[in-house]
């Protein structure tokens, strides 16, 4: 457990800091909150800690200065900033200080766990003798933040600047590079380095296991020269990639449109299916999908029909699907499969519209968190056979007093809740029908009513701008540190992690 020390002289940043994340869950430990730069200076010359995390900014003693003495007297505790947009002249001399990096207020609780893990390995290697290779991580998070459209230009650009990186290109394009071998992480690597030294270009390797390339040049047509030619570098010396898949996406000339361009090269990365390999996929692709996607449409109605019939065949159709998908490609991209696969399940389940959403939300969290074709087919095949059931075996079989229950549930769940007020509401004693709710929805009332609140809360989080604790409270959380919790072990992940799915 990695010992983490808060300081601020704001008490309510450190409280949102210690509920943001369930810090021992990834191995972390809060074990003192302080707030000025003498009192977490005197803690830790009493006490040993791993990680300082502090406002840069604090009455008398800044935490540029803490940094300082710490360094002075414990030099192997990594320190991490808090900063506000207008205090980036502090960090440069933070880098002086070897920080590990600074976090912009209201802090991003992707980020801050993204931070603490890569100073967590860190800290786990210089303690076996090794040295750190993690200075690539932090940056691979800023630069995939800025292409998702989660980070400003201001502040993505000082974050470079953090990296000594300058984007001083009159034009850009941003591209995906699928291969065979993305599961080897010595050719990944390598062909990252390839790519940066070669192109001098911006380079990280994405959560959907691809390549994702920012080339710079003069010139639209340079861009495209530029594409072409790592193309013909890759097939004459493969750099052990196996087969692959470039995806060019439009050059543009301002940075605020890199997401643009990374957004239309992973609609030019779906056109693996009709291509063969080893090509530069461009705007202009001769290609005619409208027999394709007429097809598939058919195909889709079919398996739709057959679960509302209670025809188990629906799930060999599943099987002849992805065997078509992976017969039509000589390799495709994880990213690539899931696309199709997310494109069945919400077929299937927009078209037969369920009452309980838990299902589909499961096995979509599955699909993402899948890394080959084998396993998204199994979740798939898995939600329409639960799905025939949940159709045709257990809703007709529940009692009225049940059906009144759930559909009090639906509507009241952001309410004070519990089987004595429901049993009150509806004039049943409280003990029984907790237990013909559980033999009649499969499940204690507390847990369906906990999960009911979890699918709605992730719905807010799609559809809406509030912050997850603001969320938590809407869909009938009171304590927001026990709506992290409960999200992160019913869904497995954190709310900001879910909103990014």
């Amino acid at each position: 457990m990695f010992r983490v020390l808060l300081a601020d002289d704001e008490p309510i940043i450190t409280k949102g800091l210690a509920a943001i994340l369930d810090w021992e869950d990834y191995g972390f430990e809060i074990v003192y909150t302080a707030e000025s730069g003498e009192e977490a200076l005197a803690y830790i010359k009493q006490h040993p800690i791993d990680i300082l995390i502090t406002d840069i900014l604090m009455g008398e003693m800044s935490g540029l200065d803490l940094i300082q003495e710490v360094k002075s007297i414990r030099p192997e505790i990594k320190s991490i900033v808090l900063t506000g947009y207008q205090e980036f002249d502090f960090i440069k001399k933070g880098l002086l200080l070897g920080i590990e990096n600074y976090l912009a207020k209201p802090v991003d609780e992707e980020e801050l766990l993204t931070t603490l893990q890569t100073v967590g390995r860190k800290i786990k290697t210089e303690a076996a003798g090794g040295k750190s290779q993690e200075t690539s991580i932090l940056l691979d998070n800023t630069l995939w933040r800025f292409l998702m459209g989660e980070m400003d230009r201001r502040d993505f650009l000082e974050r470079l600047a953090f990296y000594k990186i300058e984007v001083n290109q009159p034009v850009y394009n941003v591209s995906i590079l699928s291969i065979e071998n993305y599961q080897n992480a010595e050719i990944v690597k390598a062909l990252r380095s390839f790519i940066e030294e070669q192109f001098s270009a911006l380079c990280l390797y994405s959560p959907n296991q691809e390549l994702v390339i920012v080339f710079g040049g003069g010139s639209k047509e340079e861009l495209v020269k530029k594409n072409k030619r790592l193309v013909e570098n890759l097939r004459d010396e493969r750099q052990g990639t196996g087969l692959f898949y470039l995806a060019m996406g439009k050059p543009v000339c301002v940075i605020d449109e890199w997401e643009n361009s990374f957004t239309q090269a992973r609609e030019h990365s779906s056109l693996q299916l009709y291509l063969e390999p080893d090509v530069l996929i461009l705007d202009k692709q001769p290609i005619d999908r409208q027999e394709e996607v007429k097809r598939q449409q058919e195909f889709k109605d079919i398996i739709v029909k057959r679960i509302m019939n209670a025809d188990e065949e629906s799930l060999e159709l599943i099987d002849l699907y992805f065997k078509e998908l992976t017969q039509k490609a000589k390799i495709i991209s994880p990213q690539v499969a899931k696309k199709y696969t997310f494109d069945l399940i919400s077929y299937i389940h927009y078209s037969l519209q369920p009452e309980d959403l838990s299902l589909y939300t499961a096995a979509v969290e599955r699909i993402v968190y899948s890394s080959d074709i084998g396993q998204m087919k199994n979740i798939l095949t898995e939600y329409c056979y639960e799905l025939i059931l949940t159709i045709h075996n257990h809703a007709y079989l529940r009692s009225p007093i049940v059906q009144n229950v759930l559909q009090y549930i639906h509507t009241h769940y952001h309410e004070g809740l519990s089987l004595k007020t429901l049993g009150q509401q509806f004039h049943v004693n409280a003990i029984y029908l907790g237990q013909l709710f559980q033999k009649e929805a499969g499940v204690v009332f507390s847990e369906y009513l906990n999960r009911y609140r979890l699918e709605k809360a992730k719905e807010l989080l799609k559809t809406t701008h509030y912050k997850a604790g603001e969320i938590g409270k809407k869909v009938g959380y009171s304590d927001t540190t026990y709506f992290y919790k409960q999200f992160k072990k019913i869904v497995g992940t954190t709310p900001s992690e879910w909103r990014k799915i």
